[in-house]
């Protein structure tokens, strides 16, 4: 009986680098901004460069992105009022918010259904 390819082998070509920012909006909606990191061949996009100059900017000021389909790229926009702070949930650790966003979707084995979709076996 073959030996069964490792989730990674199987994720291969389904998975992306990303650099996960925690971000908040005005509103206090507080969520990991997932933001695409060049490919390992170096490969990389107009939309994914804004959104890491969007994101760093993000990071010191308060902004708004704008998909520009003509440039296949973000406008980046600088909020006018940049005086009030993002509120961060006091009671919540780091990994607290890693575990509610992420849930059921970390894959640990092959028994997960992910990787049991993408060997057809559900």
């Amino acid at each position: 009986m073959p030996t069964p390819p490792s989730a990674k082998t199987l994720l291969a070509g389904e998975i992306a680098s990303v650099t996960l920012y925690l971000a908040a909006n005005k509103q206090g909606v507080v969520f990991f901004w997932p933001v695409r990191l060049p490919a390992s061949d170096g490969r990389d996009f107009d939309a994914w460069r804004s959104a890491r100059e969007a994101a760093e900017l993000a990071t010191q000021r308060w902004i708004r992105l704008k998909w520009n389909k003509s440039l296949g790229a973000y406008e980046i926009h600088e909020a006018v009022n940049q005086s009030a702070d993002p509120e961060w949930p006091a009671d919540v650790g780091f990994w607290d918010l890693i575990k509610i966003a992420f849930r059921d979707h970390i894959i640990q084995d092959l028994n997960h259904p992910v990787v049991k979709r993408l060997r057809g076996l559900i």
